[in-house]
């Protein structure tokens, strides 16, 4: 008997600690982050991918259900992203992207009492593309993207909350030269201060 007693006080505190669930992150960058990539790729018979991403916080959360989940970033550092690219002779697809991000944020559940964000960026990310891309089969798309606080709410939740600040100066650069491509060709150049978006309410 007192062994089904203890089971049963162990699952009853369980089920309650499960109905309180909360997430509660905070991220503080205060360093220069950097990356660049130098490449020069030639003859490839399926598709070529490059990237150089510098990126100051990330967070992701993901769950079923909780009671509140609160972010807060602060990102007071440098974040360059730099690519240097020569991409020629490609029977596929070429992607070529330089992205800095000071903060970035991304939250999906499926239900929550209440959902709070708070972003600030006070320091330069910068992004800068040189490619030159040849000789392609496929679809060719070049992107350099900088952003300081973008952030991301999905799901079902009772209240949402996002505060965000720049103080930064956002820089982006794309200096792209494309040639004999039998596909289509896309490239952008993105400089965002402060992003935003909710659904699923």
């Amino acid at each position: 008997m007192k062994k089904f007693v203890i089971l049963g006080l162990a699952l009853t505190a369980f089920a309650g600690a499960a109905e309180a669930q909360s997430v509660s992150t905070t991220q503080t960058n205060s360093s220069t982050v950097k990356s660049k990539l130098n490449a020069t790729v030639e003859d490839v018979q399926k598709d070529v991918s490059l990237t150089s991403a510098a990126i100051g916080n990330s967070l992701t959360v993901e769950g079923t259900s909780g009671s509140y989940v609160t972010n807060t970033q602060r990102f007071w550092g440098d974040a360059t992203a730099e690519l240097n690219g020569t991409i020629r002779d490609v029977n596929g697809d070429v992607t070529a992207t330089a992205a800095a991000i000071a903060n970035s944020a991304t939250i999906n559940v499926d239900g929550a009492g209440s959902i709070s964000n708070t972003q600030m960026a006070n320091y330069d990310p910068s992004a800068t593309l040189n490619g030159t891309i040849s000789d392609v089969a496929g679809d060719v798309s070049a992107t350099a993207a900088a952003i300081s606080n973008s952030a991301s709410i999905s799901g079902d939740f009772g209240y949402a909350n996002s505060y965000q600040a720049n103080g930064a100066l956002v820089g982006s650069t794309a200096n792209v030269t494309v040639r004999e491509v039998n596909a289509s060709v896309t490239a952008t150049s993105a400089a965002i201060g402060n992003s935003l978006s909710i659904t699923g309410f």
